[in-house]
This record gives structure tokens, sequence and C-alpha cells, in this order.
């Protein structure tokens, strides 16, 4: 016989009513009341404003009549046991803190939204990552933990917010396909590239604390950011942040920013916080302004060859080797705009036909 620890989280008369009659919905409605009451007050140590916590629950054997109560979230932290399946219509929000988890392939929670799982290992379970996909309608996920691999996560293309900390994610790239994303936080990833969020234009609120940052030139074609922090990283130049005119608030504290002035030039900023600016060496310094001068070149080059699609070429030797097709096709890799701007700055082969 089981001992009382290890009985699931039913009402004390549990005698008068079996659990499966309730789900099978064979018993009168007023004893599924007299149930339901039962599991209010069962819960209620439980339950802080319409959302269920359970906080080192040494005696969490089943939550097959988690449905029956009014909340429409759910908190575990620090469980000592496995948390138990778990099916809900109600919940959209699901917090799980230092808990014991290797798979949640035994929740089905269809209207969930918000999902966070802390202190989660992929090394504990490499399929969690994965099986969090099956979640079509999330919109916000926090994952904080040793997450190496984010490619299952190229899948949702739900969210709107996506926070990433201290995950030692180093690449961006499965972030691309995210295209409605909001609100992205990666806090904490220190060998970070993050060049693939200029495809994210969507973006209006970034947070790239503690990342190890150099420059922000990624940055440039989110023209709807307006929100953006790069606390303790290794920033020298502003310049990128500063062509951004939608952003009104920029945390940039402890970098080596050198332009502080230009920031009062920017038209829109609200609130700014650049205290403890560390002086950059000589040899940061010196690669910070290569760095600037490259990628404004960079820049020069992509606003000339725009102009390609407003310009009639005249034939040539150089022009006979490609084809109009392929000036388009390679027109963004900085080998093939190199070559096309030094030979219109030559020889002025092209002329205005409007």
């Amino acid at each position: 016989m089981q001992s009382d620890s290890q009985l699931p989280l039913f009402p004390d008369n549990r005698n008068s009513i079996k659990d499966k009659d309730v789900v099978n919905n064979i018993v009168a409605p007023e004893m599924i009341l007299e149930y339901d009451n039962t599991m209010y007050k069962r819960y209620q140590k439980y339950i802080q404003n319409g959302q269920l916590i359970f906080s080192n629950s040494p005696d969490l054997v089943s939550l097959d009549f988690i449905h029956l109560l009014n909340i429409n979230s759910i908190e575990f932290r620090t469980c000592q046991n496995m948390i138990p399946k778990l099916n809900s219509q109600k919940i959209k929000q699901l917090i799980i803190i230092d808990c014991q988890i290797q798979s949640i392939n035994n929740f089905q929670l269809d209207k969930l939204e918000v999902l966070k799982l802390q202190n989660y290992s992929q090394k504990e379970s490499k399929t969690l990552i994965m099986e969090i996909t099956k979640f079509q309608n999330l919109k916000f996920l926090y994952l904080c933990g040793w997450i190496v691999d984010i490619y299952p996560l190229s899948q949702m293309i739900s969210l709107t917010k996506l926070d990433l900390f201290l995950c030692d994610i180093r690449s961006t790239e499965a972030l691309r396909p995210l295209v409605n994303l909001q609100d992205l936080y990666l806090n904490g990833n220190k060998e970070i590239d993050i060049t693939t969020l200029q495809y994210l234009t969507k973006l209006t609120k970034i947070s790239l604390d503690q990342c190890c940052l150099v420059n922000l030139d990624a940055l440039r074609p989110l023209t709807k950011l307006d929100y953006l922090s790069i606390e303790k990283n290794s920033i020298v130049y502003l310049q990128a942040v500063l062509e951004l005119k939608q952003l009104t608030s920029l945390d940039a504290q402890y970098n080596k920013i050198v332009d502080i002035n230009s920031i009062e030039k920017h038209p829109n900023f609200k609130k700014f916080f650049l205290v403890d600016q560390e002086q950059p060496t000589k040899e940061q310094l010196k690669e910070a302004n290569v760095m600037r001068d490259v990628n404004n070149q960079i820049v020069s080059l992509r606003n000339l060859c725009k102009q390609l699609n407003r310009f009639k070429i005249r034939s040539s030797v150089f022009i006979q080797q490609i084809t109009y097709k392929l000036q388009m096709q390679y027109i963004n890799q900085s080998s093939f705009i190199a070559q096309v701007t030094s030979y219109f700055q030559n020889m002025n082969a092209f002329e205005d036909y409007k």
C-alpha cells in the first residue's frame, strides 16, 4: 500500500469519489463541483494570483486534475521528483526552474504562449530543445543554461520575444527565420556572432550585455529599433547606433566609447547611460578605427551599386563578361562591388536613362 506521502495530490475524500470517475465524467455534476472545491482547498497553498506554484514539492506525483483549476500559469521550482504528465487547455505560461527535466513530450499544452526554462543543460537532455518546437502558439521563450545548439528554434516562427541568457551560443544563424521577433535578449553569450541580426528587421528591443562585442555594424538595418542595451562590451564607436533614428533608449555602460559627444546629435534619444567608460588602448583604438573605415567604405559601395537599377550600362569588355542577372545576384558581395565601383569610377561607363 502506498504511503500518504506517495499518493497523488488528490482531495481528502478520495474514498468517496474516484479520480478516474471525474476524468471520465461518469459522476454527478454536484459531486464534480464538490471535488473541484476540494481540489481548490488542496492547492490553496500553491496558488498565487491565478498562478500555480510548486516549490520543493516531494509529493508531486500526479497533475491529472490540473484542468479543473482556474489558472493560466504554472511554475515548478526545485522539484525533487520528475514532473508528471501535464495536460491543460487553459495554461498559457509554464515556468520550470532548477528541476529534473529531460523531456516535455508528456506536456499537452495547446494554448501555451510563454515558456521559461532556467538552469537547463543540453548535456542532460539533447532532445528537449527539439521538443519545445511542438508548442506552435509560443510567443515568448526564455532559456538559461548550457545550450550550444539552438538550430531547432529556427522552426518557431511564431516567436515575438526570445531570451537566451548565458547559453554559450556562438552563432545566431538559427534565428534568421524568426522574422516576427520584436524583442531579443542575448546577454552573457561571450563568443556570439551577431551578424545574422541584420535580417530581423522587426526588432524593436535588443539586449547584448556582456557579449564581448567590438562593433555594432550588424544593427544598421534595424531601423525599427527603439531600445538597445550593450553593457560591458568593448565598443569604441557608436556610429552604427547613431544612424538608427527610431532609437530612444541606449544603455552603453562599461564600454570603451570615445565618441560620446556625438550622442547629443541624435534627434530622439530620451534615455542613455554611458558611465564608467574605460579608456581604450592604442591597439584597440587603431583596430576600431580600421573597422570603422572599412565599414564606411562598404556602406558607400553598397549605396553606389544600388544605383545600378537606375542606370543603363554601356557595352564594354568588362560588361560582356557578366550578365545583368549575375550583377544582381552578386550585388552584395564586397568583391563584386569593388570591381564594379572601380570600373565605373575609372571608365564613367553608365548614363542616366530617366
